[in-house]
């Protein structure tokens, strides 16, 4: 008995092959004809994929309008983008585990760490910027480390792991600061990040910086497209060939990465370390990603709908607080934003299934 041989293929070719237009074979008179199938209308996937877009300039629109004095203000533009700027880098970080397939619940904790850390070796122990600053965020990285021995090795689900592991950061957050705000920043990294350009701090062109850099790796490069490939069925991407247990930890090292960099940022464009400062981290962090991943690339963790997210979440919180409204309404509003996003996220996820 003769054996059939299946024919390899690349991850990469197999990725390709997963965007490609779908056919149908028809029969004729003449013979088998293969037919596209009928795409969805313009319209519709422009509707998909720049609807969030599409509301972030309907509330700036209807903010402008209620408010012109101060909301439809350059002076508010530089309040808002300077303030985000920390949460666009760590959200910016998300992008990548969650393209992976795992959750990362500790990234608030690890930028409260980082900030932590950095203000104790520099303002109370006296080390020099240029050596605190590294140990911060390699300090951040071995969490991240952590997270991923217990998620890839022990097999732990990564929303347990993360959010157990961030109450633990949370807890020795506390314990290095002793529950106290610690005032104080190396002098060059404060000078950074109060620095203006354009009338913008440096912080906010060093997010769209990775912006683009993150954007770069993910779509344009193979460790990008592995990401994405390990996310949309880990099985699958290891059968392939791919060593999806060291891509997984190399997604979460990441995140962390880009927790650590966000808290001494922090810490430079505020002059000081909050040991509470991740809780405010959590909801708008997670919102803005799930709901950049109905963005640009509907159903897909991206970079650039993870940064129009964070400025709606952020824009729809100013316009409220401006109009007058409660503080109460900022953890409404963010809650809400998560809700929604995970539904709408879960809604594109189905229709680009049933399209494909």
């Amino acid at each position: 008995m003769s054996k059939t041989s299946l024919p390899s293929a690349s991850p990469d070719e197999i990725a390709d092959q997963r965007i490609k237009p779908a056919t149908a074979t028809k029969s004729t008179p003449s013979g088998p004809v293969k037919t596209a199938v009928p795409q969805e209308s313009l319209f519709r996937r422009l509707t998909y994929k720049y609807a969030v877009l599409g509301v972030l300039i309907f509330v700036v629109a209807f903010f402008s309008i209620a408010a012109p004095e101060t909301f439809f203000t350059f002076e508010n533009l530089r309040v808002v983008t300077s303030s985000q700027s920390v949460l666009i880098i760590a959200a910016l970080g998300l992008v990548i585990p969650f393209a992976a397939g795992e959750f990362d619940l500790s990234f608030g904790p690890m930028i409260a760490w980082s900030s932590i850390v950095l203000a104790v070796l520099n303002v109370q122990l006296g080390l020099p910027g240029e050596v605190a600053i590294p140990i911060a965020v390699g300090s951040t990285m071995l969490w991240g480390l952590l997270n991923s021995y217990f998620i890839v090795k022990i097999g732990i689900s990564s929303m347990i792991t993360t959010l157990g592991m961030g109450t633990v950061i949370t807890g020795l957050t506390l314990a290095v600061s002793g529950s106290q705000v610690i005032a104080g920043a190396p002098a060059f990294l404060n000078q950074i990040a109060t620095t203006q350009l354009f009338g913008l701090p440096l912080p906010v062109y060093l997010a769209f910086l990775l912006a683009v850099i993150v954007w770069l790796f993910m779509e344009h490069t193979p460790l990008g497209r592995y990401i994405y490939f390990t996310g949309e069925g880990r099985e699958v991407a290891r059968l392939s060939g791919l060593p999806t247990d060291r891509i997984r930890v190399f997604a979460l090292t990441s995140s962390a990465f880009f927790c650590g960099l966000a808290g001494v940022l922090n810490v430079g464009r505020l002059g000081s370390a909050d040991p509470n400062l991740g809780a405010s981290f959590l909801l708008p962090g997670a919102a803005a990603v799930f709901l950049g991943a109905t963005v640009i690339k509907p159903g897909r963790f991206n970079a650039w709908g993870t940064v129009i997210a964070v400025f709606l979440v952020v824009t729809g919180v100013t316009g409220l607080q401006m109009l007058g409204g409660a503080g109460w309404l900022e953890n409404v509003f963010n809650g809400a934003a998560l809700v929604l996003a995970v539904s709408f996220a879960a809604i594109v996820s189905r229709k680009s299934a049933s399209s494909s």
